[in-house]
């Protein structure tokens, strides 16, 4: 999900120090996606601040109406699903629309199990076997956590590291979609047809995931949930968004329509995004494990959160990307930094957040019940030692490791190496 730190900082600073020199960002279908990170920074963020909620209580029946806001905030899985896909899929879109090659699979195979399995087993590993904070199991058990395939079966779904249940579908998306992009590139004609072809792929994958989604929810099944063919709508809107940027590239045209209005005014976008966000806190969604939602609740909540993940990030992929305060904003140092390790965060945050758990909780007086420890003061202890943590995974070994896959691949345009 990460991007190299020390060439993403050199072309940070260059985009500050001299933004109007900064050619890339004023092309159509541009390269370089610098809003990126700080997407990332926020999406891990309101992750923190939804398990600090659950944890303290606040997202719960009491919790209010902070809680109401806050419930929802699980909201930034759906953002990593849309910018990975985004990523992911673009390459081979703009090769199949510039009639070039696609992406060698080996490579890209390589680049996704070092960016997902390395630092995922050494938290893994330290939270079950060092801490003791989640049990794995005998050795079929184990098995399935370290493979990152425990969602499939129901006494392992929910084990582990919680949160991993993500990673597990996006491991099935890495080795679901240079299949889909075969399927796709084998479309021939214009670069408008195929430009078609690769938008009606998007709006199959979207539809099919809400239907099976609404067919889970009306068959009462408590797994499937966090399976691919339910959550593809989400892969689908990033995938979408890579179309019209590889078309904009191959085709050297800016995007009309709305997404001219989302590139030229992204405070729109987000003012959207914010309503998305309202409709969801006020639709009446059910407490969790509380009580059941309908097929049609399952379904216009899942479509609200892709709504809300897509004009967020819409504005870092069409347009200036050196114009307008949300920008900049989003490639501020703060939200830079905390965007390139958010990986580690995503990973350890759960673990820390248990420990500073028990630390803060005041002590039981006889009779009384518990008080939860303050939710600021969990969501920002949380924050500040996930990110010690994280940052520590992100240079001793995910930056070494992603480096030594890449070693043989030469710099991107502009000198600019991303690693996804």
């Amino acid at each position: 999900m990460q991007a190299d730190a020390a060439t993403l900082r050199t072309v940070y600073d260059a985009a500050i120090a001299a933004p109007v020199a900064t050619e890339t960002h004023q092309l159509p279908g541009h390269e370089r996606f610098p809003a990126f990170e700080g997407i990332r920074a926020m999406a891990a963020l309101a992750i923190v601040a939804f398990h600090a909620g659950t944890y303290t209580g606040l997202t719960g029946p009491g919790g209010g109406v902070a809680g109401s806001w806050a419930r929802h905030l699980n909201v930034g899985v759906s953002v990593f699903f849309v910018l990975s896909a985004f990523l992911l899929y673009r390459p081979f879109v703009k090769a199949h629309l510039a009639d070039e090659a696609a992406p060698k699979l080996r490579p890209y195979l390589a680049r996704r199990f070092v960016r997902i399995f390395p630092a995922y087993w050494l938290a893994l590993f330290v939270t079950a076997t060092v801490l003791h904070q989640a049990v794995l199991g005998d050795w079929w058990g184990k098995l399935r956590f370290y493979s990152l395939t425990q969602i499939y079966w129901a006494d392992t779904a929910l084990g582990g590291l919680p949160q991993a249940w993500s990673l597990c579908t996006e491991l099935s998306f890495y080795l679901f979609l240079p299949f889909w992009a075969y399927l796709m590139a084998r479309a021939g004609g214009t670069v408008a047809r195929r430009r078609r072809i690769h938008l009606l792929g998007c709006a199959v994958l979207y539809v099919g995931a809400l239907l099976f989604r609404a067919q889970l929810r009306a068959g009462h099944h408590a797994l499937g949930y966090a399976w691919l063919p339910a959550n593809t709508d989400l892969f689908a809107l990033g995938m979408w968004l890579a179309v019209v940027s590889a078309d904009a590239s191959v085709r050297t045209v800016e995007p009309g329509g709305l997404w001219r209005t989302v590139g030229d005014w992204p405070g729109i976008s987000w003012l959207a995004a914010a309503c998305a966000y309202w409709a969801v806190v006020h639709m009446g969604f059910p407490f969790e494990f509380l009580q059941t939602p309908t097929a049609s609740q399952e379904v216009v909540r899942q479509a609200l959160f892709g709504g809300v993940a897509l004009l967020l990030v819409a504005p870092g992929v069409v347009g200036r990307q050196n114009e307008g305060w949300i920008r900049r904003m989003l490639e501020s140092r703060v939200l830079w930094s905390i965007g390139v390790v958010s990986y580690g965060v995503y990973l350890w945050h759960l673990t820390v957040m248990s420990r500073l758990n028990d630390w803060l909780r005041p002590d039981p007086v006889p009779g009384h019940v518990q008080a939860p420890v303050s939710w600021w003061v969990l969501t920002l202890g949380t924050i500040v030692f996930s990110l010690l943590v994280a940052a520590v995974s992100w240079f001793a070994l995910e930056r070494p490791t992603l480096r030594w896959v890449r070693r043989d691949r030469p710099a991107e345009a502009g000198g600019r190496r991303r690693v996804l």
